[in-house]
C-alpha cells in the first residue's frame, strides 16, 4: 500500500503536480491520526525541512509587513514547501524496504518504456515519457541509476540490463543538465575509490567523458550548445545583458546573458530589498518582478536570491550544507541536487523532489 502511495505521487507529478498542493497534506495527516501508534518521528530531516518551511512563512510575513502587500502566489509557494515537508514526514514512516520497492517499481517502469522512448525521440526531438518536460524525466532518471548503482536493489544481471536501459533512456531526454549530474557522480565516485590506482581513474575517467562527448555529439541541440561556448566573452555578455537581447545563441548563453539582466536589474534595488528579497515566489512562472522576464530563470539559486535576499540565500546554502551533515556526509546528494539547482528549476519541480526525498530519507535510514 506504501508504494502504491509514492508510485500515485509520482503519476501526478507527473501529469497534474497541481493535485499534490492538496493529496500529500492531507494523506498524511490522515496517516498520523488514523496510525495513533505511529507519532511523527522528528528526525533529524523533519526538522531541517520544519526550519525550511517556518523560515519561508518569516520571509512571507515580513515581506507583508515591509511591502504593505499580501501577494497570492507567495501563500502557493508556501503550500509547495509544506508539500515537500508533510511528503517527508511520511516517508520517514515508511521502511527502507518499501523505498527501495518503490524506485525498483519505477526502474522496471522505466525499462519497459523503451519502445516509447525511442518512438518520442524520433516523433518529438526528445523523450519525456509523461513529465511535462524531458528536463524532468532527466533528473529522475539519474536518480533510478544512482540508486542502481549504490544500493544495488536487483542481482547483478538484472542491474546491468536496468543500468543500460536507463542510460539510453537518459541519452533520448537529450538533457545537457542530468548528463552533467551523472558525469559528476562518476567522476566523483572515481576520485574517491581506494581500489582502483590513480592511472587507472584516469584512465576511466577519460573513456567515460569521451562516451559522454560521443553521446552528446549526437544531438544537434547539445552540440549546438557545445559551439555557443565560443560567446564566453565578457564584453559580449554585458552588451547583450545590458541591452536585454538573451536570445540567439543557443540555451546555455542564453541562461548567462538572462542571468545577468537579473542581477544587474536586482542589484540595481534598494539595499533592504537586496537584504531581504522581493518576495516568496516572485521569481515564478507567472509572477516576473522585470518586465523583460518571460520565463524562470532557470536557476534556483538566483531564484533564492531574488525571492529571499542575501540573507536568504545563505540560510539556503545552510540548508544544502546540512543535507550534506544530514547523511553522513555523503557528497554524492550534493552533486544530485546542487547542479539541477544551479542549471534548472528543480525547486518548483515536484517529480524531483519526491525522487531526491526518497533517496535523502533511505540515505538517512541507513546511518542511523
Amino acid at each position: 500500500m506504501k508504494v502504491i502511495y509514492i508510485i500515485i505521487c509520482f503519476l501526478l507529478a507527473a501529469v497534474f503536480h497541481q493535485a499534490l498542493y492538496v493529496l500529500i497534506p492531507i494523506t498524511t495527516l490522515f496517516y498520523l491520526s488514523y496510525f495513533r501508534h505511529s507519532k511523527m518521528e522528528l528526525n533529524g530531516v523533519i526538522k531541517l525541512y520544519f526550519g525550511l518551511v517556518a523560515t519561508v512563512i518569516v520571509f512571507f510575513l515580513l515581506h507583508s509587513v515591509l511591502y504593505l502587500s499580501f501577494e497570492v502566489y507567495s501563500i502557493k509557494g508556501i503550500a509547495r514547501y509544506v508539500s515537500y515537508f508533510m511528503f517527508a514526514i511520511m516517508l520517514s514512516h515508511f521502511s527502507k524496504g518499501d523505498i527501495a520497492n518503490s524506485f525498483k517499481l519505477l526502474i522496471v517502469y522505466f525499462a519497459l518504456c523503451i519502445p516509447v522512448a525511442v518512438y518520442q525521440f524520433i516523433e518529438l526531438g526528445r523523450y519525456q515519457n509523461i513529465f511535462s518536460h524531458a528536463n524532468h524525466l532527466a533528473y529522475i532518471l539519474v536518480m533510478c541509476i544512482y540508486f542502481l548503482l549504490f544500493y544495488k536493489p536487483f542481482t547483478s544481471r538484472w542491474r546491468y540490463l536496468f543500468l543500460a536501459l536507463l542510460f539510453v533512456s537518459l541519452i533520448l531526454t537529450k538533457s545537457s543538465g542530468a548528463m552533467l549530474v551523472l558525469l559528476s557522480l562518476w567522476a566523483f565516485s572515481l576520485i574517491k575509490s581506494k581500489k582502483i590506482s590513480s592511472v587507472k581513474k584516469l584512465i576511466l575517467l577519460l573513456v567515460f567523458i569521451g562516451l559522454i562527448i560521443l553521446v552528446l555529439n549526437f544531438s544537434e541541440k547539445i552540440s549546438s550548445q557545445i559551439d555557443t561556448i565560443n560567446y564566453l566573452n565578457w564584453d559580449f555578455l554585458k552588451e547583450r545583458a545590458e541591452s536585454f537581447k538573451a536570445g540567439g545563441y543557443g540555451s546555455f548563453i542564453w541562461r548567462i546573458v538572462y542571468w545577468l539582466e537579473i542581477m544587474i536589474s536586482f542589484l540595481a534595488e534598494p539595499f533592504y530589498k537586496i537584504f531581504f528579497g522581493l518576495g516568496v515566489d516572485s521569481l515564478t512562472k507567472g509572477n516576473m518582478p522585470y518586465e523583460f522576464m518571460y520565463k524562470d530563470p532557470h536557476n534556483d539559486f538566483l531564484k533564492i536570491l531574488v525571492e529571499y535576499g542575501v540573507l536568504g540565500l545563505i540560510l539556503f546554502l545552510g540548508f544544502i550544507i546540512r543535507v550534506y551533515y544530514l547523511t553522513d556526509k555523503n557528497f554524492y546528494l550534493v552533486i544530485l541536487i546542487v547542479i539541477p539547482l544551479f542549471f534548472g528549476n528543480a525547486i518548483v519541480n515536484f517529480p524531483f523532489n519526491l525522487a531526491f526525498l526518497m533517496i535523502w530519507i533511505y540515505e538517512y535510514k541507513r546511518n542511523i
